[in-house]
């Protein structure tokens, strides 16, 4: 999309912010702002000056979900009728689906900003970055049962086990931020006025890190999580082997024998 209404897109040095500028709406997501935060993040994939990116919601929330009971769009019609139901959910255009799957196959890595309410479709796209710091009065949820929607799990089973997935989807009770941090579904808790500055300590930790190393990683631990061993180690073989010529490699090697501080490139 040529020019972006609901989604900001600022970079600072070697983190770029992306945030849902829909505060009226609680940054609820319809077809144009699904559609811009999916360009957001592809801007992100080929820039190799963009080594972190921070995802935020303006306002008091970070995200109350999909934008229940609004027309759909010409695009997304045209969408329905060729894809069908189920590959429209999935793949359409301004799906936040296809943003969480960019989101886990982008190289950098992710840090969310949660505060106020991250629910339904907020939720599944805190669960798809790889770090999230959450406002200690935030609540997480996935309600759609509550509205009498069916879901699924996402992401979800990954960090809690299928118990906990099934109790959450099923009575769809919002989860306080002491409660997520104890579930793993959070890294960070912190008061609301140190947010910002918890957030910028993560994604300054990462945009300083070995950021090659760092999304061959990312890309091997996800594509080996649901896989059997072989295939699991596989995945890691193929991350250590690439890494092994990397410049941070060397650097990082290098900064153990002599005892300091590794300076890291990205290379």
């Amino acid at each position: 999309m040529s020019t972006a209404e609901f989604v900001t897109f600022e970079q600072t040095g070697s983190i770029a912010r992306i945030t849902l500028n829909r505060p009226e709406k609680l940054n609820a997501i319809d077809y144009q702002v699904g559609a811009e935060l999916y360009d957001a993040f592809a801007r992100c994939e080929p820039d190799p000056s963009i080594r972190a990116i921070v995802l935020a919601g303006a306002g008091r929330a970070f995200c109350a979900g999909d934008e229940l009971g609004r027309e759909r769009t010409p695009d997304e019609q045209l969408s329905l009728s060729r894809r069908g139901a189920i590959k429209h959910y999935v793949q359409g255009p301004g799906r936040w689906t296809a943003t969480v799957r960019l989101m886990r196959h982008l190289t950098q890595p992710i840090v969310v900003r949660i505060q106020g309410y991250a629910y339904g479709a907020g939720f599944n796209l805190a669960l798809g970055a790889d770090f999230r710091v959450m406002a200690r009065d935030a609540r997480m949820a996935t309600p759609f049962i509550k509205r009498g929607m069916a879901t699924g799990a996402n992401l979800l089973q990954q960090y809690v086990g299928i118990g906990k997935a099934i109790e959450m989807t099923l009575l769809g009770e919002p989860v306080p931020a002491e409660e997520a941090l104890r579930l793993n579904l959070v890294n960070e808790v912190v008061p609301l006025d140190e947010l910002d500055a918890a957030v910028e300590k993560w994604a300054t930790l990462l945009a300083n890190g070995p950021s090659a190393a760092i999304g061959l990683t990312k890309h091997a631990v996800y594509r080996g999580w649901d896989q059997d061993p072989d295939e699991a180690y596989w995945h890691q073989g193929s991350a250590v082997t690439q890494g092994r010529d990397l410049e941070d490699h060397i650097e990082g090697v290098a900064a153990f024998k002599e005892k300091r501080q590794p300076n890291f490139t990205g290379r």
